[in-house]
């Protein structure tokens, strides 16, 4: 009977139980029970490589797996910046690092078990050069050596094979399949299998040999690609690796050919290429568990003949779990439809959960938007006319500038009489920055019409300064200053739309910056806010706190945009503004420069410029702009990361001093000025000396355009584009001051 009543007693316990986790199940979200089995749920990468593929291959209707997976998938153009020339081995060792990398070696030799290599067995010659035995189904790149050594020894200290690296310490696998090789050349073209290498050069499964090739003596490529292969590796694979890197091939073997074949012949066999890579879209789309993994395809070479110059933009689609149809952006370009290939190795780690740290990529996010495909496009168009129009704007405005300062100079020693008909082209040099950023109100990708619209909005500019002026020696000065300002400070603060597609900001397919005011803005916003605030203290002539108050508010205004992480994010720039603006501040102010107060305005510009720093180093790791990433690297590297920097900086100045237009108009600039400071005899001495505040801003404004070139990666530009502003000025003024008398300009 006892044992009966422990028996009911235990059968009573166990009902309990069971009606306890019933109960407790039932009342758990099913959102939250979903969430826990996907986290539970294998995820795996899928990254095809399809190199020579176009927006216009994406657009195309009877290609419908490619024209899905782009068109309904999230998507981006991608800037394919690396520490070398932006070639296929460059980009896969980028990409593996998580930052600008390069491969040394033509073609990095990648193999597998069972392959040769002039008779030796590559695996025996990778362990003999690097101590490390590879497993049995390992892939091997035998130039690991020296990959490593070329980075280490370059700029930033790249770590190609850092992504496998962190997948392997979560215990997670990759795989490499496929090849562009034309064995027929004797060539091997594996070096997108990098992507999937460890930094020990080891890749841990796949097949990237010749078995993955078909041959067929009649075929004009002669070698192709095996797609029944293929897959079946791949569905032999996907269950036992994380990450598989896969490379078709084909159209960078016909690439390699395209001389030798008529026109005719290329679309022809590209055509059939084509075919076969959207049917195996098509068979991956199929095959995959999107609800558990992605599918990325990336363009790092288009086309040839689609862009000059070797600036280009490559294609990056991703399909699966979370990529709804829309664009691609990344903390790293803050540009919706742009990021980089250091972006890449980041965001597969993030999916797979596997931490990862990079000093210049960031994982992306999905920016949802309908016709993507149309949208991207556009972005392309724009920053690729820009591109084009950039050299051609730039060098036509610095030969004319250089005209200006001539023309001036030889009526002013000749015909004096005569120099006053061209007292309206320095107002014309003033208004050519602020014109540039107006045009980019309009989506133009005519030249001709650009340029006609140029001129008319130039032209516009100065006579709407003059019309509104009351004062004609100084207040046209002032309104296209302070409307240069106004408009830099309000677009930026607004998300910089207009420094995007401005002929005088910054290039995204360069990708030396991407948002933010680039240097050649910068040196604008500095020229344009001293001298505009000089001239309007000189016009006032009376000195009001208000006029002090309002200078001090407008130069704090500036700075702040200037050195805002989330704005300006120029660090340079606001070092540079902020030693001008001080030293222009006490001149306005008649405060001396003792050795005290010199000694005071350094304190703070110290002050204020590690502030700046720690201010973008607290913010969290994915939101930090570049001296926000700088700070993290001087806490993790030290003295050596300072040390990178300057010598970046001081052999960027160098190679842009001797190649770049700009250097001839700040040399030519300081030279007219000098000039103007001896002949004719007295004037702008007399200018300076009656004008105190104009003298304050002359001054202070040279001062910057120094500290400029100084402060920034690329100060030379910053230096000339900051320098045009005062030099223009005072040669206007000159030649109002010719029909003066006396000195004095406020009359």
């Amino acid at each position: 009977m006892h044992s009966f009543y422990s028996l009911s007693k235990g059968k009573i316990k166990t009902a309990v139980l069971l009606l306890v986790i019933f109960l407790f199940c039932s009342l758990v979200p099913a959102e939250v029970q979903a969430g826990a089995d996907s986290d539970q749920k294998r995820r795996q990468v899928i990254v095809v490589i399809c190199d020579y593929l176009t927006i216009d291959d994406l657009n195309r209707a009877e290609l419908s797996n490619i024209h899905d997976f782009f068109g309904k998938g999230s998507i981006a153009l991608l800037n394919t910046n690396t520490a070398g020339g932006r070639n296929r081995h460059n980009i896969a060792a980028t990409i593996s690092a998580g930052q600008v990398a390069l491969s040394p070696t033509a073609e990095p030799f990648v193999f597998g078990h069972r392959e040769t290599i002039k008779g030796e067995d590559p695996m025996v010659l990778f362990t003999a050069r690097t101590g490390v035995v590879p497993e049995k189904g390992n892939l091997i790149v035998l130039d690991i050596p020296s990959i490593r050594l070329a980075n280490k020894s370059g700029e930033g200290g790249a770590e190609p094979g850092a992504l496998a690296d962190a997948l392997q310490k979560k215990g997670l696998k990759t795989a490499a399949i496929g090849n562009s090789d034309t064995p027929s050349e004797f060539i091997t073209n594996r070096s997108m299998a990098m992507i999937a290498m460890d930094s020990k050069g080891i890749i841990d499964k796949g097949n990237v040999s010749e078995e993955v090739l078909y041959y067929d003596p009649d075929d004009p490529i002669g070698y192709r690609t095996d797609y029944s292969k293929l897959e079946e590796i791949f569905l032999e694979l996907q269950q036992q690796t994380d990450m598989v890197v896969i490379d078709p091939g084909d159209l960078v073997r016909l690439e390699k050919k395209r001389e030798q074949f008529s026109e005719k012949v290329y679309e022809r066999e590209r055509e059939n290429i084509l075919r076969e890579y959207d049917d195996f879209f098509g068979f991956l789309m199929e095959n995959a568990d999107l609800s558990s993994s992605i599918i990325i395809a990336v363009t790092t070479t288009p086309a040839d003949g689609n862009f000059t110059n070797n600036r280009f933009f490559g294609l990056i689609g991703a399909w699966g779990d979370g990529m709804e149809e829309g664009l691609l952006t990344s903390p790293t370009t803050r540009q919706t439809g742009i990021i980089t290939l250091t972006d890449i190795a980041p965001s597969i780690a993030s999916y797979l959960q596997a931490p990862f740290f990079s000093t210049n990529g960031r994982a992306w996010q999905v920016v949802p938007e309908e016709n993507n495909l149309s949208v991207m496009h556009n972005i392309q168009e724009r920053t690729v006319f820009t591109s084009f129009l950039r050299p051609i704007m730039v060098k036509g405005y610095v030969f004319i500038h250089l005209l200006v300062i001539a023309g001036i100079l030889f009526f002013m020693f000749f015909d004096p009489e005569k120099a006053r008909y061209l007292i309206s082209l320095p107002l014309a040099l003033l208004a050519v920055p602020l014109t540039w950023l107006l045009l980019s109100l309009f989506p133009i990708t005519d030249i001709w019409l650009y340029s006609v619209l140029f001129v008319v909005v130039a032209i516009a500019l100065v006579l709407f300064s003059l019309l509104l002026a009351r004062n004609r020696n100084i207040d046209p000065l002032i309104i296209l200053c302070m409307a240069t300002v106004f408009g830099i400070l309000l677009d930026t603060v607004t998300g910089g739309y207009l420094q995007k597609y401005a002929v005088l900001s910054y290039d995204p397919m360069g990708g030396a910056r991407y948002y933010g005011i680039g240097n050649e803005y910068m040196g604008v916003l500095l020229g344009a806010s001293i001298v505009g605030i000089s001239l309007f203290v000189q016009r006032l002539q009376n000195r009001t706190t208000f006029q002090y108050l309002l200078t001090g508010i407008i130069f704090i205004s500036v700075l702040a945009v200037l050195g805002s992480p989330r704005w300006g994010s120029n660090f340079g720039g606001f070092t540079a503004s902020l030693i001008a603006f001080i030293f222009t501040f006490l001149r306005l102010l008649r405060i001396r420069m003792s050795p005290r107060n010199i000694l005071i305005a350094i304190g703070v510009v110290g002050v204020l410029c590690v502030g700046v720093f720690i201010l973008d180093y607290l913010r969290p790791a994915e939101l930090r702009s570049h001296f926000g990433q700088f700070a993290a690297s001087i806490h993790k590297s030290g003295f050596s990361a300072i040390k990178e920097v300057v010598v970046r900086k001081i052999s960027m100045n160098y190679k842009l001093i001797r190649s770049t237009v700009w250097t001839r108009v700040l040399l030519s600039s300081l030279l007219a000025l000098g000039i103007l400071f001896y002949r004719p005899v007295g004037i702008f001495r007399c200018l300076l000396t009656k004008n105190p505040a104009i003298a304050a801003g002359f001054s202070g404004s040279v001062l910057g355009a120094f500290m400029a070139l100084i402060f920034n990666d690329s100060g030379i530009v910053a230096a000339a584009t900051a320098i045009i502003f005062p030099s223009a000025t005072l040669f206007y003024l000159v030649l109002k001051e010719q029909a003066m008398s006396p000195c004095n300009l406020d009359s």
